[in-house]
């Protein structure tokens, strides 16, 4: 009967002590790539891409280091457009009360201008300050998007980028595992960033 007891105990309390001890003294161990550590080489003959070997931070004015950004372009109205906003609006509802994320979608103005999107507000809530549409003209448009988060002039990604000003991740969000891949990653760079301070103290 002794025997019987103790074995239950151990049953009840092992899982108990397991969970116990990875949550006090575990670490996350789930990392995502910083991208162009070694510069951007030659992948894109883009000509005003900074060709320096060293790590690639994006120098823009229109990102601003200290918080993490999450950049998304668009060109067009239209169908395709939509879809990917109702993708962003997902990436919304997790994230929109934290003040260190934050996402902003810039529009070409030589093409699509920020009224002409206002019929999706009876759709999808853009809830500031976390989502921002920025309307360009297409200089900034395409200096951002082409010298800045290094993509192509087909590319339609979505762009994570830490506070360091760093590339984490490309995304295309018209597939909807993409935007839980978005959403994961966030997470994860998020709980790095945490551990980088408590570090750091």
């Amino acid at each position: 009967m002794r025997k019987k007891s103790v074995f239950l105990f151990l049953l009840i309390a092992l899982p108990v002590l397991i969970f116990l001890f990875l949550k006090f003294f575990g670490r996350n161990e789930f990392t995502i790539p910083v991208y162009y550590q070694e510069g951007v080489g030659d992948s894109l003959s883009t000509p005003c891409l900074d060709r320096s070997k060293e790590q690639y931070v994006i120098k823009d004015r229109l990102v601003k280091d200290g918080k993490i950004n999450i950049v998304h372009f668009e060109r067009l109205d239209g169908p395709v457009l939509k879809n990917r906003l109702e993708e962003l609006e997902r990436v919304q509802d997790v994230f929109y009360n934290d003040a260190e994320i934050g996402l902003t979608t810039y529009l070409n103005g030589a093409s699509i201008s920020t009224k002409d999107i206002t019929d999706y507000n009876r759709r999808i809530q853009f809830k500031e300050p976390f989502w921002t549409i920025s309307e360009l003209d297409s200089t900034d448009w395409a200096g951002l998007k082409y010298c800045g988060t290094v993509m192509s002039n087909l590319d339609n990604r979505v762009v994570l980028v830490d506070k360091f000003n760093r590339i984490r991740g490309y995304y295309n969000i018209m597939e909807r595992e993409e935007t839980d891949r978005l959403i994961l990653e966030l997470r994860i760079l998020k709980t790095e960033e945490e551990n980088d301070a408590e570090a750091g103290q």
